[in-house]
């Protein structure tokens, strides 16, 4: 897909085009899920400008392109079309693992913070979380084997390991929360 023009003039009345020409409103349940999963790419991208660690970086960018792939998936509004690949999945799933080997466990919540980096990332953490749940509204009587759901729900706990494991290695400290 090319985007030649940006401003269309078509969605002032309320309604948008998804990616098969079909007209909806702007606030029904799929435009909703492509917004969420928009903003948490936009977010990514700011975690981005704050990040010196090139591995890390593209790390990000490789999920950013699942998010794309995400959001054209949603908006292709096709069960039969899936677009987020099965290994990007399992690439979040072996990188959890492979950050929390240096991780202490936790006792207690800890509060999102650290540096802009890691504190962004926990913003984006809690955008994966309400991005799954636009989608769960989304496919709520088709969640068996959802691969979307399941990528955002693993991006949640990967986008906090993620900031646990940099906050170590930049000795930032973890607060804990206080009963």
């Amino acid at each position: 897909m090319r985007v030649t023009k940006v401003t269309t003039r078509n969605g002032d009345q309320g309604k948008t085009k998804l990616a098969k020409g079909d007209s909806v409103y702007k606030n029904e349940l799929i435009i909703n899920a492509i917004g969420d999963v928009d903003e948490l790419n936009s977010v990514l991208g700011v975690c981005i400008s704050f990040c010196n660690d090139e591995s890390i970086i593209n790390e990000i960018k490789n999920i950013q392109n699942d998010l794309f792939n995400i959001g054209g998936q949603i908006s292709l509004n096709d069960s039969n079309k899936i677009l987020l690949k099965d290994d990007s999945l399992l690439l979040l799933d072996n990188r959890i693992e492979e950050l929390n080997e240096s991780l202490e466990s936790l006792e207690e919540f800890i509060l999102p913070g650290g540096d802009s980096f890691s504190s962004n990332l926990h913003l984006a953490r809690a955008i994966a979380r309400r991005s799954e749940r636009s989608i769960v509204d989304l496919y709520i009587k088709d969640l068996n084997n959802n691969n979307i759901v399941k990528y955002l729900n693993r991006l949640s706990d990967y986008l906090f390991v993620l900031s646990r494991f940099y906050n170590k290695n930049n000795h930032i400290d973890e607060n804990m929360w206080k009963k």
